[in-house]
């Protein structure tokens, strides 16, 4: 199987957001309250695909994975990642550029998706620095930016009503 990042394109939209539902479940099953699991349905991914893809591209890039089947051809979504030209308040890194989502479904981890989707990134807006808020019981996805180089700077913050903690961390 082949690995290929690039621009989401209206053709995967729909793919993509079943992946985002599959994937936010996946990642958060156990361990966020089951309300916030239940909110990310393929329907409310795909609106939110759907919103992003209508922003500025020259400020905002949905990013997709896609698995080629080398025998038959056919494309896959099976990871995506939402990169920001300028991070979001209250991130401070002016200098960076955030990688605001980033997931791969769990049959695709340790496969190269995940490095290529931040490769990928830091290539979107020229500009390798790149900065992102991970949530502080996602273990897996820690040890994945730690092994991708990233580092915590030691600023937090509280989503959700102030149910879940999440820590900054940058690749610089």
């Amino acid at each position: 199987m082949t690995i290929t990042v690039i621009p989401i394109e209206p053709r995967w939209f729909k793919e993509k957001a079943e992946v985002q539902s599959i994937t936010w479940r996946q990642t958060y099953e156990g361990t966020l309250p089951q309300d916030i699991i239940e909110a990310i349905t393929p329907e409310f991914a795909l609106q939110l695909t759907r919103r992003h893809a209508q922003g500025d591209p020259g400020q905002a890039v949905t990013l997709v994975a896609l698995e080629t089947d080398e025998i038959s051809g056919d494309e896959h979504v099976i990871g995506f990642a939402e990169v920001l030209r300028h991070p979001r308040e209250p991130m401070n890194h002016p200098e960076a550029v955030e990688l605001a989502s980033l997931y791969v479904l769990a049959d695709h981890h340790r496969h190269g998706a995940g490095r290529a989707l931040v490769e990928a990134a830091g290539n979107t807006f020229n500009n390798p620095k790149l900065a992102l808020w991970v949530f502080d019981g996602n273990a897996n996805a820690i040890a994945f930016y730690q092994h991708m180089g990233f580092h915590f700077t030691g600023a937090t913050q509280v989503e959700d009503d102030g149910r879940n903690a999440e820590s900054e961390m940058v690749n610089y």
